[in-house]
């Protein structure tokens, strides 16, 4: 699909919404359950979809319409088995509806395409594994192990489906790596597992206790999620933080004003590009910013009488980051950020970090064009020309990819 004209992903982005529409439709009249109940699970997909549960820094967008469809196979079911025709039925109307709602309130065709195949392949996927397993060897499972076990191969097996599709469904210009983005739904399944444990609960609970199951499942529910909140927002305090700090050498006129956000915002795109976890690239994003706090030490006089090197800017600046125990990693990343990538008869330095590297790659790239002024096409040649042993030439190729992208510059022979 990255390869899709414009047309095509247009008229695919009007013609997805109405086929679900129409799955769900037919999946309706198929259905052996009450159009009634179909109707009031697919208003509750729409509006779980509207109650955002928390956007991880890998970008993945999570609402509590998970644990809605989850909970659609466990209370459309009976001794016959699962409704997988009202369960598709429902979801499918539900996700055309919720296609809908979003795109009214701003989101684009093109960003919304991906983003509903995923989900619908995805939950066709879980929805089917879970009914052939109902209805398999595991039906004669006591003591609720015949819903246990088929749910947790279902749930599996829908990560796995997202995961892939993630991956797959990149549509024009490619900032990310398929592995980035994979790697970025595998990050965040303690979320994806958790609002689905959670319409899980209910939907068991719902056939013997009603509505009085809703409060039991969300009950449990509410503790993850009001620490998972607090835990995002304290990463999101602590980054301000660390901003701020980053902020004090430009600030003292001793670096270029802006270069730690520009050099961090660049680290981090090439981090993902080159297809690094969501922890590795947040790693990143801690060096990036606080890769040059060490030159608050040149406020000092006696510093600047006696002399001081690159490194000893990159030294100073370690010592600074890991006074936070949080960050002792990133500071021995930052302490390498001056190491060239490899020394004469080797392949490379195995005790320089990629990191490092692209935290060299990253300052260097902006210390050319916002200090000494020279043209981004024309910095990149001077990395391309230290290549042979300061620069590793994966992250400046990776470097020239982004920028292409971009339009920073034309590509050779275009």
């Amino acid at each position: 699909m990255a390869n899709w004209s414009p047309r095509t992903i247009v008229a695919a982005s009007w013609l997805f919404p109405v086929a679900v529409g129409a799955v769900g439709v037919y999946g309706a009249s198929k259905a052996t359950t009450d159009p009634i109940s179909l109707l009031i699970a697919a208003m509750a997909l729409v509006l779980g979809s509207l109650v955002g549960v928390a956007t991880s820094n890998s970008g993945n967008q999570f609402t509590t319409g998970l644990a809605v469809a989850a909970a659609i196979p466990f209370v459309f079911s009976g001794v016959t088995g699962v409704d997988l025709a009202g369960t598709l039925g429902a979801y499918g109307v539900g996700l055309a509806a919720v296609w809908v709602v979003r795109y009214s309130r701003g989101e684009k065709h093109r960003d919304l395409l991906p983003v509903m195949v995923r989900r619908f392949g995805g939950y066709v996927t879980y929805a089917v594994v879970y009914s052939s397993m109902r209805v398999g060897v595991f039906a004669d499972l006591s003591g609720g192990w015949g819903d246990l076990v088929p749910f947790v191969g279902a749930v599996l097996t829908w990560l796995a489906v997202e995961v892939l599709l993630r991956a797959v469904l990149i549509l024009g210009p490619r900032q990310l790596s398929r592995t980035y983005l994979a790697r970025s739904i595998l990050h965040d399944a303690n979320v994806f597992v958790g609002l689905a444990l959670t319409g899980a609960l209910f939907g068991e609970l719902y056939p013997a206790i009603g509505w009085w199951a809703l409060p039991i499942a969300l009950l449990p529910y509410s503790f993850a999620h009001s620490a998972f909140r607090r835990f995002q927002q304290t990463k999101v305090n602590y980054k301000q933080t660390i901003r701020a700090l980053a902020r004090i050498p430009e600030v003292s006129g001793l670096a270029v004003d802006g270069h730690a956000d520009r050099t961090t915002q660049l680290a981090t795109s090439i981090a993902m590009e080159m297809g690094l976890g969501p922890s590795r690239v947040e790693d990143v994003e801690y060096a990036g910013l606080m890769h040059d706090i060490g030159r608050i030490s040149l406020n000092e006089p006696n510093v600047v009488k006696m002399g001081y090197t690159d490194d000893d800017i990159a030294r100073w600046s370690s010592e600074i980051i890991a006074e936070s125990p949080y960050l002792e990693r990133v500071a021995q990343d930052v302490q390498q950020q001056y190491q060239p990538y490899r020394k004469p008869g080797e392949q490379e330095d195995p005790e320089v970090s990629i990191i490092s590297r692209i935290i060299k790659v990253s300052a260097a790239y902006d210390w050319k064009v916002h200090r000494d002024g020279r043209s981004p096409l024309e910095a990149l040649e001077v990395l391309h020309a230290g290549a042979a042993y300061e620069f590793d030439p994966d992250v400046v190729a990776s470097l020239r990819r982004l920028l292409e992208v971009r339009g920073v510059f034309t590509p050779v022979g275009t």
